[in-house]
């Protein structure tokens, strides 16, 4: 067994091709975060090397650090002061940890099987050591952030926002009255305030203005916003085999998603009889098939994505306060893949 996988193995660029020409202008800084990530994930304890080099297959487009890097870069190119160094190559290694520990907590949290086609910690090892792996993680991440100064709150807030919003969807759990609003508070505390961390990270780094630094931080908030909402409406009409993780958990776990409330409101109580049936017994057989069927007869995919297209248009917008260069034109490319993929 080798001591660690290669950073060649981990390239971003090789795992997703299409990416090349949108990742283009952080192309040496998401080498050498793979670089640095190798180091991470390994352990000289056998098992827990095991457990490290098997969550390393999980890494996928690692949208996340590249949204910090291209943020550095394009404040770096409009501030003839401003640097992009090995700073942002330890903050782009503790937002990828950080997420990492957040995939095998949900992961154990959905009870889900497959994720980046490979069993999940929990399916494998077990309910303790996901448990125990996902707080590894996050504490290796913590200690990195203090060797990189003025960081190291931000990061431990973000962290504990993330960890706010995941325990206030599985106290929602089963709530078929779950509120739009409430459901947006939720995503945005589980999912969008890193891509608005990594960003925020990744221009002050870089010496950007104030004005600079909140645009950006504005831009990451939005983009993780459309991102969990096609995330969400991926988990009911996805294709388990091309996305290549455990879908339908939602459903089964009782969490009410952007898609089943807008469905749930236009029913009202009258016709959403048989919804309100199928979301209090999900694991019924055929009860993913019943609400997908209800979805596309009143068409709520179209609804749902023009909502994520919204935030899509809010994230491009708010790149008005920087200068043309080619990093702000690969977060504009960004924003609108992130509508498209099969993560």
């Amino acid at each position: 067994m080798s001591d660690r996988p290669s950073p060649e193995g981990l390239d971003v660029l090789t795992l997703a091709p299409e990416l090349g020409r949108m990742y283009e202008p952080v192309a040496g800084d998401l080498v050498a975060l793979n670089t640095y990530l190798a180091e991470e994930f390994r352990s000289t304890e056998p098992f827990v090397h095991d457990l490290l080099i098997h969550i390393a297959r999980f890494r996928g487009k690692q949208i996340r650090p590249a949204v910090l890097f291209l943020a550095g870069r394009a404040v770096a190119m409009a501030e003839a002061d401003a640097r992009v160094g090995h700073d942002h190559v330890k903050c782009g290694g503790v937002v990828e940890l950080i997420h990492t520990a957040t995939l095998v907590h949900d992961d154990l949290l959905d009870d889900a099987r497959i994720r980046r086609r490979v069993e999940t910690v929990n399916h494998r090892w077990g309910e303790r050591a996901a448990v125990l792996l996902g707080d590894f993680i996050y504490s290796r991440g913590f200690s990195i952030s203090t060797e990189v100064e003025g960081v190291a709150r931000l990061l431990a807030d973000t962290t504990h926002t993330i960890c706010e919003g995941e325990l206030l969807q599985v106290g929602s759990a089963g709530d078929i009255d779950l509120t739009e609003a409430r459901y947006n508070e939720i995503i945005e505390k589980k999912t969008a305030v890193l891509y608005g961390m990594a960003a925020r990270v990744g221009a002050s780094l870089a010496g950007g203005t104030p004005e600079q630094v909140a645009a950006l931080e504005r831009y990451g908030t939005a983009l993780g916003m459309a991102f969990q909402i096609a995330d969400d409406a991926l988990d009911i009409l996805g294709d388990e085999g091309v996305v290549g993780k455990s879908l339908g958990t939602d459903l089964v776990n009782g969490k009410m998603t952007l898609p089943i409330i807008r469905l749930r409101d236009l029913l009202g109580d009258a016709a959403g009889q048989e919804l309100r049936w199928v979301l209090e017994n999900p694991k019924e057989t055929g009860a993913r098939a019943r609400v997908q069927k209800m979805l596309d007869e009143h068409e709520i995919f179209r609804k749902v994505r023009a909502t994520a297209e919204a935030h899509i248009e809010e994230a491009v917008a708010s790149l008005d306060a920087l200068p043309e260069s080619p990093a702000r034109e690969s977060l504009t490319t960004l924003a609108r893949f992130v509508l498209e993929r099969n993560l």
